[in-house]
């Protein structure tokens, strides 16, 4: 691969994804559906294009994949879930063009992206401690509140909220049908950027969310060496049947890791793990090109923190 297209280039993940790629040598690309001067990391790749807003999946697909022909375009790296909803289905068409989709195949990331059926299949596995999880027609009447609902294939945290009581619960429930339903478990997040290749190798860098924006976004975080969840998640990512990279999330309350979600793509903050030590991007194309994982190295624990600064990315006369 000498090509990389990264999607999404101005999501939070992108910037450390090309950095990463560029340090071993890769030619990276960019799209975003905002312009070019909206987001400095756009501004830095070899070559930017904006991709189609507002179309079926399809349409999409077949757009990029003009797109990454005419580009010379060796691989894809989508950085967004709705982004590998609509590549994950369509690996094939892009293989038939010698372009490799780094994303989990479909019933993978299918199986991620829907939260009943994630937590149903790992509780029916006894591979993780998992939070009692209802529709709203199972929803038993003795569940106390408050209530966390989410909706069912949701991206990050959007869309979440916390309700007080069931006067409050039948309010939520009219704006919108989607939603899944749990008891309210306050506690410390834990992130744990993950990876398996195609020869079932896997790797797991597990980092406690000190600070975090309200869509989930963490902006300083402990890195934690030797946690046990990294031998879950492993547990997690061969029961699931994932190859690539993906983040998954926990709750830690009363001495027990409760699981949240598997993010089948880069988490927001995987600069985190680059920083502290393992190449979580550079590992993505390794996985999808049949590549072993390199092992981690001995990492040790630290504090890490982001911070934003400003840019100018064009100038009008």
């Amino acid at each position: 691969m000498h090509t990389v297209l990264i999607t999404a280039i101005g999501s939070v993940a992108g910037l450390a994804a090309k950095r990463s790629l560029e340090a071993a040598g890769l030619r990276v690309v960019g799209c975003d559906i905002y312009p070019r001067a909206w987001n400095v990391t756009a501004t830095e790749v070899a070559e930017f294009f904006t991709a189609p807003l507002g179309t079926d999946a399809q349409t999409y697909c077949d757009a990029l994949l003009s797109e990454a022909l005419a580009r010379g375009i060796d691989a894809i790296i989508p950085l967004t879930d709705v982004e590998v909803d609509a590549l994950s289905q369509r690996k094939g068409q892009f293989r038939a063009a010698g372009i490799t989709v780094c994303c989990p195949d479909a019933t993978a990331a299918a199986l991620c992206r829907n939260k009943l059926a994630m937590a149903e299949s790992l509780a029916f596995a006894g591979l993780a401690t998992v939070i009692p999880t209802y529709l709203p027609s199972t929803l038993p009447e003795d569940v106390p509140c408050p209530l966390m609902l989410k909706p069912l294939r949701g991206r990050s945290s959007q869309g979440q909220r916390v309700v007080a009581d069931r006067a409050e619960l039948a309010q939520a429930l009219a704006l919108r049908e989607d939603y899944i339903i749990q008891p309210y478990l306050p506690g410390d997040v834990y992130t744990v950027d993950c990876a398996r290749d195609a020869h079932g190798g896997t790797v797991a860098l597990v980092r406690r969310e000190l600070l975090r924006t309200g869509n989930g976004l963490g902006t300083a975080v402990e890195i934690c060496p030797g946690h046990p969840l990294a031998a879950v998640c492993e547990g997690i990512l061969r029961h699931a049947g994932i190859v690539g990279v993906v983040n998954m999330e926990f709750i830690h309350r009363d001495g027990e890791f409760y699981f949240l979600e598997v993010n089948p793509r880069f988490s927001g903050g995987v600069g985190f793990s680059v920083l502290a030590g393992y190449d979580f991007p550079l590992a993505m194309l390794r996985c999808h090109a049949g590549q072993p994982l390199q092992a981690m190295p001995p990492l040790d624990p630290m504090t890490l923190a982001q911070r934003y600064e400003m840019h100018i990315t064009r100038r009008d006369a």
